[in-house]
């Protein structure tokens, strides 16, 4: 599994200022993890992992 380094840093720091400031606790963190990582067994897991590739591809192409 090839993880984009990018989107789970960015990952990190919205589960982050959600903790902080919007009262998400850890365990719910920990519950949303489980659940990706769930997901990621299931036959949807290929059309998200192509649509958050299209994704970041749209993102990069913004700069300069």
């Amino acid at each position: 599994m090839v993880l984009h380094m990018p989107f789970v840093l960015a990952l990190a720091a919205a589960t982050f200022f959600l903790s902080r400031k919007a009262g998400l606790k850890a365990t719910h963190a920990v519950v949303c993890g489980a659940f990706g990582f769930s997901l990621a067994d299931t036959s949807p897991a290929t059309s998200l992992h192509s649509a958050g590739a299209g994704m970041l591809g749209m993102i990069g192409g913004i700069g300069p």
